[in-house]
């Protein structure tokens, strides 16, 4: 089969865990004998390289900023990049001639966000099936996250309908779904999208994601004695991530044996508030970290996100690692945690701080391991993901040809 994926960015360009994900699908895709390609956005359009057997587009963006410089545009300037990307048409000529050079039997698209959804529209005009992989709200939220004002948001307001009317339309041009949660997909078709394709060819798909080097039992044997009960955060540093309410939370417990480490970046000043109001608690903000190294150093995981997170990696790779997670009842965080007693209410410093002194209550010994996680280990790793796309795939273009024959 001849794959395409088209996504905002992919890596080495990694912004947050859809690029990873694309990448890990692709190459795994790739392993199977299949013929695989990726397109994406770029500063500037550059020449068609192979990256790990996988043939990699980036096309010029063609619109009035680049992604990674939002913060230094204001809000007005942002909605106008918005309302004018829905009839981006440079970027869809330009996906129209790597169609052309590639001919995929499938387009894949993922996150789709400073990418028109016009795409669609050209891949559908050459009779080549799309599927749409669900992983952030950019079809209904201006900002991808439906997070405003330092809260989640509870219906699609009038400026993000404008900003994204369009899709409203292209979305007819999409045949199936795959969704790396249950929650983001309902809330989709309760907002009236995808509602047109058939509920079995919606279907939930966690991430594929790896850890690289990473062995649970290592860590294990590792020597942690003297070592206060460690707790961690990886992922960007900002206020819908939750990271904020961690910090709250840990205050209300007050200096103990303890510690917390905080992986990752900000695209503002969100590391400097932050560690302003870490104050003098052992909190330790590291920078960038490869998971490995940084799930080695940890006993446990807090994923805080305050927004709808749809599917965060860090659970995957933390429990590929042995870690527990510690979690926001949010968006698809439950679906991945399970246990009540190790999710806490989004945004509730004081629910997080009690689930914190629950491990601190615990041996190291008395945390669960892999062997817990085993059902969501299983269902993200590389070989059972692909093949759940390849079902999929297969599902699709088997239903366009019994239409074809129909006709």
């Amino acid at each position: 089969m001849r794959i395409l994926h088209l996504s905002s960015l992919y890596p080495p360009h990694i912004v947050g865990g859809c690029e990873r994900s694309v990448e890990h699908l692709a190459e795994e895709q790739v392993a199977m004998g299949h013929t695989v390609g990726s397109a994406s956005i770029e500063r500037q359009a550059e020449p068609r390289v192979e990256r790990n057997g996988v043939s990699v587009y980036r096309l010029d963006h063609h619109n009035d900023f680049w992604l990674e410089d939002w913060p230094q545009h204001n809000a007005q300037q942002r909605r106008m990049q918005k309302l004018k990307q829905q009839w981006n048409f440079e970027i869809e000529r330009q996906f129209e001639k790597v169609l052309d050079e590639f001919r995929p039997d499938i387009l894949n698209s993922h996150s789709l966000v400073d990418v028109t959804t016009l795409v669609w529209r050209a891949a559908h005009r050459r009779g080549i099936p799309v599927v749409h992989t669900l992983c952030d709200y950019d079809l209904m939220c201006g900002n991808a996250a439906m997070f405003r004002n330092g809260a989640p948001c509870d219906h699609i307001h009038l400026g993000c309908r404008l900003v994204n009317f369009s899709k409203k339309f292209t979305q007819r041009y999409v045949d199936a779904v795959a969704s790396v949660g249950t929650d983001i997909l309902s809330i989709h078709v309760s907002h009236g999208l995808f509602q047109h394709i058939p509920e079995q060819l919606r279907r939930v798909i966690f991430y594929s994601s790896t850890v690289p080097g990473g062995d649970p039992v290592e860590r294990r044997r590792m020597d942690r004695s003297g070592r206060p009960m460690t707790f961690g955060y990886i992922g960007r540093i900002n206020t819908e991530k939750g990271v904020g309410t961690m910090i709250d939370a840990f205050k209300m417990i007050g200096p103990g044996n303890w510690r917390c480490l905080i992986a990752g970046k900000a695209m503002d000043d969100s590391v400097e508030r932050f560690t302003a109001q870490a104050g003098d608690l052992p909190i330790e903000f590291i920078g960038w970290a490869t998971p490995k190294n940084f799930f080695e150093q940890i006993d446990v995981l807090i994923c805080p996100s305050y927004w709808a997170e749809p599917s965060p990696r860090a659970i995957y790779e933390a429990y590929q690692m042995g870690v527990p997670v510690i979690g926001a009842a949010s968006g698809g965080i439950p679906e991945l945690i399970g246990d009540q007693e190790w999710l806490f209410k989004p945004g509730s410093a004081s629910q997080l701080a009690d689930r914190i002194r629950g491990v601190l209550g615990k041996s190291r010994a008395e945390l669960p391991t892999e062997a817990e996680f085993g059902g969501i280990i299983e269902r993200s790793s590389s070989r059972h993901v692909g093949e759940n796309y390849l079902r999929l795939y297969d599902d699709v273009l088997d239903r366009k040809r019994s239409g074809s024959q129909a006709h």
